[in-house]
């Protein structure tokens, strides 16, 4: 199970925290790999840092050292430590709060071991998923919802069925507790001024023989709680009295995305490609952007005369992924623009379930015919594969739409069937500038205005140019991408880039209005959601979204969704209030759709998200 570990210094001892703090991990590192983390309390604050990695990593790791120069190691005071290498039992390890030390409102805990009840504390009544939550922070969090005394700390801990030895900061007291019901804890007071605890006897012995202490580990009692007050005194506590401490906060200094420097209009943040700020802090691409003048309803109706079928036959194809806004535009040409639309789904692998229910639904509702054309699933799936471990040998965020390249096919097939069936024109239910992401050519070093991005014929051949000759670079630098998938990914840049464009972008001509879309999808279709995907259902057809918006917020701090939510608010459709909020949701992990991926395309999940969380960020 997981390796735990405290350390309480004062005076000169302070000034080795560092390397005892280094010492003491390594030393752990072999009973838990997945997950490191470090909990340390002064008189100011109880702060906390982890990370998904093994703590030889963890502790090697830059931005580990940045959280340590925030540490003020005041000789005059005790420090308190606590230590955690996880080995996960419960609760994915990618999720950042199911790592240790868990933090609540006011309690910083580690836990090794395996709680059998985690479903009878009354604070988890709403867990549902077993990915969602891992058994110490529903402990930690049913520990901290009422007050924190002596008698209610043994009341809980006696609750527990199952395995657990745990250490305690509260952030209102000067003390540490500790705790074990099945014997796997160890102390030893070295001297007036340094005291270890640790998971296993032999730690306490290497870590001796290492400075030069006399190692006499003790074992921690069964069943009795242990504290260390800031005196380095060791007692059993019969009462704890917070009125006579100091209220310090609880600072999770993990890096986070969310400590970014924003723009004040939009929600882009600072390390956004080409972006710069005027002197009240709003952005250039807020100042460059000009709100989407649409050709509107009547113009619309002229091009489609030149089409419609006056005796029923089909007379257009539409291009359906299963997202809200194809399934809507398929309801728009049927009832409201009287047209007998053929829809087409290219299904490259990623096409949900959900998404193909509700091509279903549709195509049963408005009698409408759909073709499929599949891809060839075993094909894409080595593609995607080697791509994504090409990306982790130079992991370049200009390089990550390489991994979604295989869905442009469909813009081939937009052309081959509409032939096929004889018919005069294909339409896409997009064209809404919401969807505009300049950090897609912005990260392959190109500074570019869009204006019309779903139209990627219109980018400019200087400007496809450019984006060739960096993938062809870069791809040419890296022997891990010099795989089959070289011709699908150049076929998929002549068909998006090259290729003709003549299609009809039905938001070009028509408001995007997310409420009444959904209202009517959801009322007269049953239309159905995908709750693996989250709150925001744009792009819910695909599970290669879930996994390269988690690599673009994980290493550049943003996504697809604060560009969207940008957008949005330069339309006037939301407040900037409101999209920070709604961000914050878009960009949680969706682990559920990520599994998902994983199974298809054939990885280890796990093992990969570990790898991309070991990038170096391109925020501060």
């Amino acid at each position: 199970m997981c390796g735990i570990f405290g350390i309480v210094t004062q005076g000169n001892q302070n000034t080795h925290l560092e390397k005892y703090i280094r010492k003491l991990f390594l030393l752990t590192e072999p009973r838990g790999r997945q997950a490191s983390g470090i909990a340390i309390k002064t008189s100011d604050a109880l702060s906390v840092y982890k990370r998904p990695t093994t703590s030889s990593k963890f502790v090697n790791s830059k931005d580990y050292h940045n959280f340590l120069k925030t540490i003020s190691f005041n000789k005059n005071e005790a420090i308190f430590s606590l230590g955690h290498c996880r080995l996960v039992t419960d609760g994915s390890e990618l999720i950042d709060t199911n790592n240790q030390p868990i933090i609540s409102s006011n309690i910083v805990g580690v836990h090794n071991g395996v709680l059998n009840n985690i479903y009878d504390f009354p604070i988890n009544k709403s867990l549902n998923n077993e990915n969602e939550r891992s058994d110490s922070e529903v402990f930690f969090e049913y520990l901290d919802s009422k007050e924190f005394n002596y008698q209610r700390l043994y009341s809980s801990l006696s609750e527990i069925k199952g395995a657990a030895s745990i250490g305690l900061l509260h952030k209102d007291l000067n003390d540490m507790f500790l705790y074990s019901n099945f014997g796997s804890l160890y102390y030893q007071k070295i001297n007036e001024q340094l005291i270890i605890i640790t998971s296993e006897p032999s730690a306490i012995i290497h870590f001796c023989k290492s400075f030069k202490f006399d190692p006499k580990p003790i074992k921690l009692k069964l069943n009795q709680i242990l504290a260390i007050n800031k005196g380095l005194q060791l007692y059993f506590p019969s009462q704890i009295n917070l009125k006579e401490t100091k209220k310090t906060p609880i600072l999770n200094l993990t890096p986070n995305p969310k400590n970014i420097k924003r723009c004040t209009k939009c929600i882009l943040p600072e390390n956004y490609p080409f972006i710069s700020f005027d002197s009240n802090g709003v952005c250039n691409m807020c100042h460059k952007y000009k709100r989407q003048k649409f050709k509107g309803r009547d113009n619309l109706n002229r091009v489609l005369d030149q089409y419609r079928s006056k005796d029923g036959a089909p007379d257009c194809l539409l291009g359906l992924s299963g997202g809200r806004d194809s399934s809507y535009a398929l309801h728009l040409l049927k009832e409201e623009f009287g047209m007998n639309p053929i829809g087409f789904c290219y299904d490259w692998l990623m096409t949900s379930q959900k998404a193909r229910h509700n091509i279903s639904k549709m195509a049963d509702a408005l009698n409408v015919e759909i073709i499929y054309r599949c891809g060839n699933y075993e094909r894409h799936a080595k593609n995607i594969r080697s791509n994504i471990y090409g990306f982790l040998k130079d992991p370049d965020l200009g390089m990550m739409t390489f991994v979604q390249a295989g869905d442009k096919e469909m813009y081939h097939y937009g052309r081959k069937l509409r032939k096929e069936r004889s018919l005069g024109i294909t339409i896409w239910g997009s064209g809404f500038q919401l969807e505009q992401r300049e950090f897609y050519v912005g990260y392959c070093g190109i500074n570019k205005t869009l204006v019309n991005n779903p139209r990627l014929y219109d980018y400019g051949w200087f400007t496809k140019l450019q984006m060739a000759l960096f993938y062809g670079f870069k791809t040419l630098k890296n022997p891990y991408l010099w795989n089959q998938s070289i011709l699908d990914n150049a076929l998929a840049f002549w068909h998006s880039f090259v290729a003709k464009d003549d299609f009809l972008y039905l938001y070009e001509y028509l408001p995007w209005n997310e409420s009444q879309i959904e209202k009517v999808l959801l009322e007269k279709y049953k239309w159905e959601e995908d709750q693996k995907h989250g709150c925001n259902q744009w792009r819910m057809g695909d599970f290669h979204t879930a996994f390269t918006n988690y690599v673009y917020y994980t290493i550049g701090g943003f996504s697809e969704y604060d560009d969207f939510r940008s957008n949005q608010i330069r339309e006037g459709i939301i407040s900037r209030d409101e999209a920070l909020k709604l961000v914050k949701k878009d960009n949680s992990i969706r682990y559920q759709s990520l599994q998902e991926f994983s199974r298809l395309v054939g990885f280890n999940l796990e093992h990969v998200l570990k790898e991309i969380e070991s990038v170096p960020k391109l925020y501060r």
